[in-house]
């Protein structure tokens, strides 16, 4: 019966992420998996813990098939084997989280704030040790109650998570010990929260609009999308001038939206450059490109004048693994017979500066990463995130994470923050939170204003601390 209850609590964990309008879900989540171990007196609690975060994991995790199939080609049978062991070896450490409460933990009592403080450090120490799997964290499911996640300028999307599990805790406490301030200490703690939230976003926004951008969104499967046959359809689709983008200062391409390498495929580069020079407008736009005269490709995004020249270019520090390289790629090669192709990372962070403003790129899942995001704000107006998740084909899970991410990023660092996606969402998050989120099954492009802040949070400055 309790690895059933347990089981319950996978459940409601991860449902908020495949539908984001059941956040509320997440406030209850914990309360049978802590029945569970609270009625065995904590016995086995490592594989009770390993069976909830495999649950969390797999349901989280699960799109990670999509790009390991069409990235390695391999069987269906032999891709859900690789993800079954990797999901069940990223769930040990919940596994070990269980081992070590039942050391912290009485087994005839339960502390809330113990064991909220627990899942905080566990949320933390994973997110290092298993950095390249960004999935999944509790404060995500929430990133639709712009009130409550207000609290992320101040400790980033952990203390949200920390906030639900306080909450989750406290109300099974009340209800085995029928301890009303228990329940008064609940309505205390959310009600302080949700007033920092109306304060804060009455505060940012206030902050005018100062600057109009062009964002491309586009809706290209993956197979067309790399077929050679259409580059100059999408030179002709992404590169033009258009009444809608008329007063706009800038406009904003997809991630690897220009299938062509722009270092050395001269007569596309040469075609497009003189394309931006004709709109007479700045264009950021994304590539896999060599680099010099190497054979290496990086994910780029290039920033381009109103003249048609090459300003700088940004290349995607942080990979992800399976998606842009595969580790032991010679040893999977010997054993299986196929070669997986594999990019190159950048080596530092660009900020883009125009007279009009200054702002960070950010390609598709560095988002995902609050320590890098927060990297060398300061004096910058913005942060820009091109994004292609054709390779998860549409998968809603993975574009619901992939956006709540952007929300956090924006309030924990107070910077507008602009997607250009192909089949994903487009649009932009302000300071405060608020939201515009554009899903079209079509190519189409979207017109919005920019709120330039340039102040520095708290999480922020602790970011740039460690």
């Amino acid at each position: 019966m309790s690895y059933f209850m347990i089981t319950i609590s996978g459940i409601l964990y991860i449902l908020p992420f495949f539908n984001s309008n059941l956040l509320f879900l997440s406030w209850i989540a914990f309360i049978p998996f802590l029945f569970a171990i609270y009625n065995t007196n904590y016995k086995n609690l490592f594989y009770k813990a390993w069976l909830l975060g495999f649950i969390i994991i797999s349901g989280v995790g699960y799109p990670l098939y999509f790009p390991i199939k069409s990235f390695s080609n391999f069987p269906f049978l032999v891709v859900i084997f690789i993800l079954f062991i990797l999901f069940l070896i990223l769930s040990l450490i919940y596994g070990l989280w269980g081992k070590i409460l039942t050391l912290i933990i009485n087994n005839k009592t339960f502390n809330p704030f113990i064991f909220s403080i627990s899942w905080l450090f566990l949320e933390i120490v994973r997110h290092i040790i298993f950095n390249f799997f960004p999935l999944g964290y509790l404060g995500y499911t929430q990133a639709n109650f712009n009130h409550i996640i207000q609290i992320a300028d101040l400790g980033g999307l952990f203390l949200v998570g920390f906030i639900v599990v306080l909450i989750n805790s406290l109300l099974f406490k009340f209800i085995t010990s029928k301890r009303k301030d228990y329940l008064i200490i609940s309505i205390l703690i959310v009600g302080l929260v949700l007033g920092y939230g109306f304060y804060q976003i009455n505060r940012y926004e206030k902050i005018e609009k100062s600057l109009s951008v062009g964002i491309i969104h586009t809706h290209i499967n993956q197979y067309d999308k790399w077929n050679k046959n259409n580059v100059n359809n999408y030179i002709d689709l992404l590169i033009f001038n258009d009444k809608q983008f008329e007063n706009v200062d800038l406009v904003i391409t997809p991630e690897s939206a220009l299938t062509f390498d722009m270092n050395r495929e001269t007569y596309y580069r040469n075609k497009m450059l003189n394309r931006v020079d004709e709109t007479d407008k700045y264009f950021q736009a994304g590539f896999l490109a060599t680099k010099d005269n190497g054979n290496k490709y990086f994910n780029s995004s290039y920033l381009i004048n109103t003249e048609g020249e090459i300003e700088n270019r940004y290349n995607k520090n942080k990979l992800l693994l399976f998606g842009e390289y595969v580790i032991f790629s010679d040893l999977i090669k010997n054993i299986t017979g196929y070669r997986l192709n594999t990019l190159h990372p950048g080596e530092k962070i660009i900020n883009f500066q125009t007279s009009f403003a200054h702002w960070k790129a950010v390609i598709c899942s560095e988002i995902l990463y609050p320590e890098y995001v927060s990297k060398h704000l300061n004096y910058l107006d913005f942060i820009v995130n091109q994004s292609n998740e054709a390779w998860f084909e549409d998968n809603t899970t993975l574009k619901n994470q992939m956006y709540a991410s952007l929300v956090f990023r924006a309030i924990e660092n107070r910077r507008s923050i602009i997607k250009a996606g192909n089949m994903t969402y487009s649009g932009i998050v302000y300071p405060s939170g608020k939201k515009v989120k554009y899903d079209k099954k079509t190519n189409d492009k979207l017109k919005v204003s920019i709120k330039k802040n340039k102040e520095i949070t708290l999480f922020n400055k602790i970011m740039n601390i460690f």
